[in-house]
């Protein structure tokens, strides 16, 4: 594997160990357990939490291509890093978690939050909420790949998806999309249509991914 460069440092390889899926994922966890009774704030807008990561890398591992960790590790890092510890740890943790996410998706295996209250769903800091704000920025991260290589055919579809996985990051989302829409419905009505369609959304999104990828490598 060839040098990384996260935030101007060289991570080679003698930074990469592979680890298990429960080894991230626990690793993750403790983390995020211990940054809490330490009281400490993430120099991040994104909250610090397990759904945030899950959305994040949800965005990146259903991209129509290969994403390098250096265009995202630089978003993910400063939600875990704790004080004085070796770089490598950190780095890690979110490369074989990433590795292993990818790989269960593929398998069908999508770790959406399982909410199923609509208005705890659209609550601030609910893990639907984390999970929707994990998502849209890393979509942000890879926007402009999905709007080169998607066909003017599917950018419809593509952007029901989108509005799908993003519509819990804001309690306001809601009520602005009823007002544009001038809907008869509360914002915990229409919470609920969406919370209902979710998984097919990001099924499909996936599937939409990995067709967009197939064509792009059958032109080649």
């Amino acid at each position: 594997m060839n040098a990384l460069y996260i935030e101007g440092k060289e991570m080679s390889d003698p930074w990469i160990k592979s680890l298990s899926y429960r080894q991230s994922l626990d690793g993750l966890i403790e983390r995020f357990e211990l940054l809490k009774r330490q009281d400490r704030i993430a120099e991040t807008d994104m909250y610090p939490a397990m759904e945030t990561i899950n959305g994040f890398l949800f965005a990146i591992n259903s991209a129509p291509a290969d994403i390098s960790p250096t265009e995202w590790l630089a978003e993910l890092m400063p939600l875990i890093e704790l004080p004085d510890e070796t770089p490598g740890d950190s780095f890690n943790l979110l490369i074989s978690y990433q590795l292993h996410s990818k790989s269960r998706m593929e398998q069908q295996k999508y770790a959406l939050p399982t909410e199923t209250d609509p208005l705890l769903a659209i609550a601030e800091g609910s893990a639907m909420n984390s999970f929707s704000q994990g998502f849209e920025r890393g979509y942000q991260c890879i926007s402009s790949l999905w709007s080169a290589l998607t066909p003017d055919e599917l950018r419809e579809e593509l952007a029901t998806q989108v509005f799908a996985l993003t519509f819990f990051t804001s309690p306001e989302k809601a009520k602005n999309y009823i007002e544009e829409k001038s809907l008869k419905l509360r914002p915990d009505q229409l919470a609920e249509q969406i919370l209902i369609n979710l998984p097919k959304a990001a099924d499909l999104h996936v599937r939409l991914g990995m067709a967009v990828l197939a064509s792009q490598q059958v032109s080649h």
